[in-house]
């Protein structure tokens, strides 16, 4: 069974579009042709997710990973501490598109996989804090998600000033993926990909291959005006 990577979507696409080999003197480009790929795969599978899993009630969509993020640095904010999230996960329930936050409390330790921060939904913190037996977490450190940002329940920055995070962030976008990484698409659906990408272009007029500079190339359907000046 054939592995459906970007790169052998893009190159059988644009193949199909030039109608043969890929002409030197072609409009499109490679990349361009490899990002309307992977924004097909992307609405393909939440396409997907909805019509599927969310009738069957799975909550979690298929085509999901975990992307390692590292060096996210850390910023004292109001008496606690925040994080910006390096990019924006998929939208899970109980917010488990941020799957894991791990620290490096300096320069030259690692990063401990084993002490992970306390995921806390937004407006915990607070309820936590009136609670006089957990108002501490524990002795644990917790963290709550408000858009992009984390905000820490305390000022880790200031705890340990070197402080840098690791973050585990469950994707779906494509183009993160490499051109050879292999795709979460079924090998049935790379046809109907390579035909919705082919659709988008297919309406666009292409050069004549032609490479004689002595000649011009003809673009596109002549006008009856044009016929006649011939």
């Amino acid at each position: 069974m054939a592995v459906v990577t970007i790169y052998r979507l893009a190159e059988s696409c644009l193949s199909l579009i030039e109608g043969g080999d890929p002409a030197t003197a072609s409009s499109l480009t490679f990349n361009e042709i490899k990002i309307a790929c992977g924004n097909v795969i992307n609405q393909l599978l939440k396409t997907e997710y909805f019509s599927v899993n969310v009738a069957s009630r799975e909550s979690i969509p298929n085509g999901l990973c975990l992307g390692l993020y590292e060096n996210i640095e850390v910023f004292s904010y109001n008496g606690k501490s925040k994080a910006t999230l390096p990019i924006k996960p998929i939208k899970l329930p109980r917010n488990m598109g941020i799957w894991g936050i791990y620290p490096k409390y300096d320069e030259i330790s690692y990063y401990d996989f084993d002490k992970e921060f306390i995921p806390l939904q937004m407006g915990q913190g607070s309820l936590a804090k009136s609670q006089p037996l957990i108002n501490d977490l524990l002795g644990q450190i917790g963290y709550e998600n408000y858009g992009m940002d984390i905000i820490f329940t305390k000022d880790i920055k200031t705890m340990y000033p070197d402080i840098t995070l690791a973050m585990r962030l469950v994707i779906m976008d494509i183009n993160l993926y490499s051109d050879w990484d292999p795709l979460p698409v079924l090998p049935e659906q790379e046809w109907q990909i390579i035909q919705e990408v082919y659709k988008l272009y297919s309406t666009q007029a292409i050069p004549d291959k032609i490479v004689d500079p002595t000649v011009d190339e003809q673009k596109g359907i002549p006008t009856p005006q044009q016929k006649a000046n011939q």
